[in-house]
């Protein structure tokens, strides 16, 4: 028994150091078929030179999808002089940065809420708050901003930011709120 192993093992480590290409000439195209041999072995079309043992597929590597990163949501606060759809002097000047970060983030929605305070009767703040949202609309066309990714909403004095009663001049709640994602 230690013979055949003593003989063996170097026909082992033959075939181990050779690869390949010692299965295949022991197995491979050149060797006679049979009808069984036939039946048993894989169905593998081989071309000239290659073994069923060492046939490996080249390695697809799949391509890395594109990542489009949204940018962060932006929010901001105008305010407005009593009865106008004109910016206090405050809100004018930062308007100007409001709208710069708008274009230059690239947002593909904007919604603006127009917001007045309770001073006047419902129908007319609802009117007023529309004339707002439109004017702050069409400063960020002006600016640069495609029309088509601009909603606008007239909200009157229905959701007010600081709670008064009826009558109540507020310049807290003389607003336009612009969301853009």
């Amino acid at each position: 028994m230690i013979n055949l192993c003593r003989l063996s093992l170097p026909l082992m480590l033959t075939l181990v150091a050779t690869g390949c290409s010692s299965i295949h000439n022991s197995i491979g195209p050149e060797q006679q078929r049979s009808d069984l041999r036939d039946s048993v072995d894989a169905p593998f079309q081989l071309s000239e030179g290659e073994s069923p043992f060492c046939n490996v597929p080249p390695m697809q590597v799949p391509e890395t999808p594109k990542l489009v990163t949204a940018p962060e949501p932006f929010s901001a606060k105008l305010y407005f002089l009593l009865d106008k759809t004109e910016f206090t002097q405050e809100s004018k000047v930062e308007s100007q940065d409001i709208y710069q970060e708008i274009l230059d983030r690239e947002f593909s929605e904007i919604t603006i809420s127009g917001h007045t305070d309770t001073s006047a009767s419902n129908a007319y703040n609802e009117a007023l708050s529309l004339r707002r949202s439109k004017k702050v609309r069409q400063d960020l066309i002006d600016f640069g901003v495609p029309a088509e990714n601009i909603r606008i909403s007239a909200e009157g004095e229905y959701r007010l930011l600081v709670s008064t009663p009826d009558g109540t001049v507020e310049v807290r709640n003389r607003r336009v709120e612009i969301n853009a994602r």
